[in-house]
C-alpha cells in the first residue's frame, strides 16, 4: 500500500482485512478491534474502540441458564464493530480511495491462499462442533478431498469474497445500514441470535485519546482506555519503571534474580486492579467516575510508586496482599498487526472474534464468521474456576462492550520519533507479553527478535502462580522458587507478539512472533 502512495492506516487496514482471511479462526469482519493510532505530522495519537456490543435485547442474566451457551451459537454474538471502526480509522489517515484496500483480501478469498499452520491446527482443535454447525464444518472441508484443510491446502471463500465486495463499493453503511444488513441479521437469528437491524444501524466505533504515562527516559507510552486492558498494560510499566532497570539490571544471576521477582510483582499489583476495569459508556454517573479515578491512578506516578514500595525485594505473598476484589472470563484468540509508515506514522491495531472460529456460526448468506464476545461479560452468582466472583463492572448491559485484554501501544521518544510499535494475542496474557516486549528492547536494550524470541513469564494473580516458558534460565527459575514463587513450566508461551523497533530514526526492525509462524515485510 505504501508503495502506491497509501498511509500506515492504509496498509494497516488492507493487512488486517488479509489477516482476517489467512487467520480465520482468530480475527475478521465478524468481531471487533482496538486501535492507537500515531500521526507523526501531528504528533496527535489516537485511539479507536471498535470491541463488540452486546445487542439491546441482551440482559445480565442471559447466559445464567446452562441450557445457553456464551462460547457458541447465536445468543454468542456480539455486535460485530471491525468495519466501523477500520472505516473511522480510515476518515482519520488514510489516502487510498476505501475500496482499494479491500482488494487483496477480495483476490485471497476469490482465488484462494495457502492454509497455515496456525489455521490447519485450529480447524484440527474444533472437530467437536461440526456435528452441530454444519456451515462451520462445510467451510473448513475441501470440497476436492472432503476432508478437513490441511496445511498448505488451497482455501476459498467465495461468500466472504462478495460480502467483502459490497462493502468496497458501498461503504460501511452497507454493513450496518444497507444492503448487507438484512443478510447479516438472518444469519444471526437464524442461529438463535439476538441481534437485530436497528442494532446494526445503532452501532458505533468511538474515537478517544490515548491514555498515557512517561517512563523514566522519558518515552511517552501511549495504550486505549478501556474497556481494553491499557490501563494494565501501561500500569505494569508504571509501577516498574521507578526501578529505572538498565541493561546492568540483570548482569548477575544476583541481579537477574531480583529483576524478575520485581517484574512479576508488578503483574500481580497491576492484574489485582485488572477486573475493576469496564466499559462506562452506558453507565451511571458515578460509576464514570469511579472508573475515572480509577484510571488516573493506574497512570498516575504517584500510584505505581504505592504500589512499587509494596513490593518487598525477598518474599512474595498470597492473593490478598494485593486486593483483587472479583475475577473476570479469560478472552481468548487475536490477531495483532504493528505499522510503521515511511513519514513516522504508526498504527497498533488488536483484532479478535475471541475463541477459535468465534461462536461457531458462519453465515450462510455473507460467509463471515461471527464471534463469540458475549462470553467477555461476566454473568452474575458465578465464580471463575479458581474461586473467584465475576466482576459486577462488567456485567451485560445493552450498548455495553465486554472488557478486553488488548492493548495496542505505540511509544515515542521525546522527540517525536516512534520507539515501539507492540501488541499481541492470547487473552489475559496479551498485557504481560507486550509489557515484557517494551521492557526487555527499551530498558534492557535487547533486539526486537531477541525479546519476542525470548520464553515468557506470565502471573495475573489468580491462581496463584508464575507461568514460565521451557528454556527460561534454571538459576532464575531457583531463585523465584526460593522467594516463595509457585512455579509451573509451559512448552512455550501462549502469547504471540508482533513488534516494530526504531532504536533512531531509520534504523527499523520488525519481527513476527515464530509462535504463530508469521513474518514481517516491509520495502
Amino acid at each position: 500500500m505504501a508503495r502506491d502512495g497509501g498511509s500506515a492506516i492504509d496498509a494497516a487496514i488492507a493487512a488486517i482485512l488479509c489477516v482476517g482471511i489467512h487467520n480465520a479462526m482468530s480475527c475478521g469482519i465478524g468481531g471487533g478491534h482496538f486501535l492507537t493510532y500515531y500521526q507523526r505530522n501531528t504528533a496527535h495519537v489516537y485511539t479507536i474502540l471498535a470491541r463488540e456490543m452486546a445487542p439491546k435485547n441482551a440482559s445480565e442474566n442471559m447466559f445464567v441458564s446452562a441450557n445457553i451457551s456464551s462460547q457458541h451459537g447465536g445468543m454468542s454474538i456480539g455486535i460485530p464493530g471491525e468495519i466501523k471502526g477500520l472505516y473511522e480509522a480510515w476518515k482519520l489517515g488514510g489516502k487510498l480511495p476505501w475500496s482499494d484496500l479491500f482488494q487483496p483480501a477480495i483476490k485471497l478469498c476469490k482465488e484462494g491462499f495457502k492454509v497455515g499452520r496456525s489455521l490447519a491446527s485450529a480447524i484440527n482443535a474444533t472437530v467437536r462442533f461440526y456435528n452441530n454447525y454444519t456451515n462451520l464444518r462445510e467451510l473448513v472441508t475441501n470440497p476436492f478431498t472432503n476432508t478437513y484443510y490441511k496445511e498448505g491446502d488451497i482455501m476459498k471463500r467465495p461468500k466472504l469474497a462478495a460480502t467483502l465486495e459490497i462493502i468496497a463499493k458501498e461503504g460501511p453503511d452497507a454493513f450496518y445500514n444497507g444492503s448487507l444488513s438484512e443478510n447479516i441479521t438472518r444469519d444471526i437469528q437464524d442461529a438463535g441470535g439476538i441481534i437485530t437491524k436497528e442494532d446494526l444501524s445503532s452501532y458505533t466505533a468511538v474515537i478517544k485519546e490515548p491514555l498515557n504515562i512517561t517512563l523514566h527516559d522519558q518515552s511517552l507510552v501511549f495504550s486505549p482506555p478501556p474497556p481494553s486492558s491499557g490501563a494494565v498494560y501501561l500500569f505494569i510499566l508504571n509501577i516498574l519503571s521507578g526501578y529505572n532497570f538498565t541493561e546492568r539490571s540483570i548482569s548477575t544471576d544476583k541481579d537477574a534474580i531480583l529483576f524478575w521477582h520485581r517484574v512479576v510483582e508488578g503483574f500481580k499489583h497491576a492484574y489485582s486492579l485488572r477486573t475493576q476495569i469496564a466499559d462506562d459508556a452506558v453507565e451511571s454517573e458515578s460509576f464514570k467516575q469511579y472508573i475515572k479515578e480509577l484510571i488516573q491512578n493506574m497512570t498516575s506516578l504517584e500510584y505505581g510508586q504505592l504500589k512499587r514500595l509494596k513490593i518487598d525485594d525477598n518474599i512474595t505473598f498470597g492473593t490478598d496482599y494485593y486486593e483483587p476484589k472479583f475475577g473476570s472470563r479469560d478472552d481468548h484468540g487475536t490477531s495483532h498487526l504493528s505499522v510503521l509508515g515511511p513519514n513516522g506514522d504508526a498504527v497498533a491495531i488488536t483484532s479478535t472474534i475471541n475463541l477459535f472460529f468465534g461462536s461457531k456460526v458462519v453465515g450462510s448468506r455473507t460467509g463471515i464468521i461471527f464471534n463469540d464476545e458475549m462470553d467477555d461479560f461476566s454473568t452474575p452468582n458465578t465464580t471463575n474456576a479458581f474461586g473467584v466472583p465475576a466482576s459486577p463492572a462488567n456485567f451485560i448491559k445493552p450498548g455495553k462492550r465486554p472488557l478486553s485484554s488488548m492493548s495496542p501501544s505505540i511509544i515515542i521518544d521525546s522527540k517525536g520519533e516512534v520507539r515501539l510499535v507492540v501488541g499481541a494475542s492470547g487473552g489475559t496474557l496479551i498485557t504481560t507479553a507486550s509489557a515484557l516486549i517494551t521492557m526487555e528492547t527499551l530498558w534492557l536494550k535487547w533486539g526486537i527478535k531477541q525479546a519476542i524470541d525470548y520464553p515468557r513469564i506470565h502471573h495475573q494473580l489468580v491462581p496463584q502462580r508464575i507461568d514460565i516458558d521451557e528454556g527460561f534460565p534454571q538459576i532464575i527459575i531457583d531463585g523465584l522458587k526460593a522467594k516463595g514463587h509457585n512455579i509451573t513450566m509451559k512448552p512455550s508461551a501462549d502469547s504471540r507478539v508482533q513488534g516494530i523497533l526504531q532504536r533512531s530514526k531509520g534504523d527499523i526492525y520488525a519481527y513476527s512472533d515464530y509462535r504463530k509462524f508469521g513474518a514481517p515485510d516491509g520495502y
